[in-house]
């Protein structure tokens, strides 16, 4: 899964970045996009370690990326500086919540704005070459693909000139492959996290935002990278005195996992317990082509129990005492939660 964060220069977005990350911000590396891998805070996770006591404990993890700060007005620029998130999965958009209560409303329509920009510049490229080639000689069925896939990109640009997003507009399954081949940013879901002050975190959101997105995430950035930078005992007693019970990257890293539609899947023993991080729907041997692709290509069974029976019981013993484990095939869909060893044979 891979996020990339976005928002305006001083919004304080690659701040965030080192918080999540560990990694300090490099402005030539953020040119071209710079990545960084943050860890996902798992207490199920916690709890097969302590319960099997593997040499091991491998986490799920998610890939942020970095980008330069756009400029307000920039409609040149912009587009470039947002470019390296084409392939990113889903977008994390930061707000500067230190100034004028009614601004970062505003920060948020400009931001979407860009995006759209940058969308209707890639979809206005495609149809001036699809345009271009029309004068040269071709089948009559290749001149009706194209004239088909200009009528619908010209529908899609209307709709991205006009503001508007294109989620929900129906095409015909070639155009379909094409605008998803272009990774359209107003495709993509969004996080929206308000850079403020830690003494304003939890009140309700400022003028407008609460009209423009479901949130959003208050989150103060700069404690949160203070905090990153302490050990365990460290931070824990530190976030005691000042009454925060959970790091935001938690919180973010669950918003991500909802809006991404993922789930996680865990396979324990004395050698390693490791979460794996799933699309919800994917199927066993979807899954086991996760861990190796010959586990896939060998599938015989997943033998598995669910994380919640397993707490309750208290012992894998006792789960297949009590006929909590089972075996399922190739097209169980496995479940978030879901401990699971698969039997294969190649």
């Amino acid at each position: 899964m891979r996020v990339g964060i976005v928002g305006y220069s001083q919004s304080g977005k690659s701040t965030l970045f080192q918080a999540l990350t560990g990694v300090a911000p490099d402005p030539a590396a953020a040119l071209k996009g710079q990545i960084g891998i943050a860890k996902v805070g798992d207490d199920r996770l916690d709890f097969l370690t302590g319960m099997f006591k593997p040499k091991k404990t491998t986490p799920a993890t998610v890939e942020f990326i970095d980008t330069p700060g756009l400029i307000p007005g920039q409609k040149a620029d912009n587009p470039q500086r947002i470019a390296t998130l084409r392939g990113a999965d889903g977008l994390l958009a930061v707000l500067n919540g230190f100034s004028d209560p009614k601004e970062p409303a505003a920060q948020l329509e400009s931001f979407r704005d860009e995006l759209l920009f940058a969308d209707l510049e890639v979809v206005t490229n495609r149809l001036t070459k699809l345009e271009a080639q029309g004068k040269r000689p071709k089948s009559a069925a290749d001149r009706e693909r194209d004239d088909k896939e200009i009528e619908e990109l010209k529908a899609v640009a209307e709709r991205l000139e006009s503001g508007q997003s294109i989620a929900g507009m129906e095409f015909s399954e070639e155009t379909g492959k094409i605008i998803r081949g272009f990774q359209l940013f107003s495709l993509k879901p969004e996080i929206v996290v308000l850079n403020c002050s830690e003494d304003t975190i939890g009140e309700p959101p400022l003028d407008g935002l609460k009209d423009l997105c479901n949130g959003p995430t208050g989150v103060a950035a700069k404690l949160e990278l203070d905090l990153a930078e302490l050990d365990g005992e460290e931070r824990a007693t530190f976030m005691e005195e000042l009454g925060v019970t959970e790091l935001a990257k938690d919180k973010l890293i669950r918003a991500a996992y909802d809006i991404l539609g993922l789930i996680s899947f865990f396979t324990v023993g004395e050698d390693e317990c490791k979460a794996w991080t799933i699309d919800r729907g994917t199927t066993a041997v979807d899954a086991a082509g996760k861990i190796h692709s010959d586990i896939a290509r060998g599938f015989i069974r997943a033998e598995l129990c669910n994380y919640a029976d397993l707490v309750e019981c208290g012992s894998m013993k006792e789960v297949k005492a009590k006929g909590l484990q089972r075996l399922e095939g190739k097209e169980y869909i496995v479940a978030d939660g879901d401990i699971i060893n698969f039997r294969f044979n190649v």
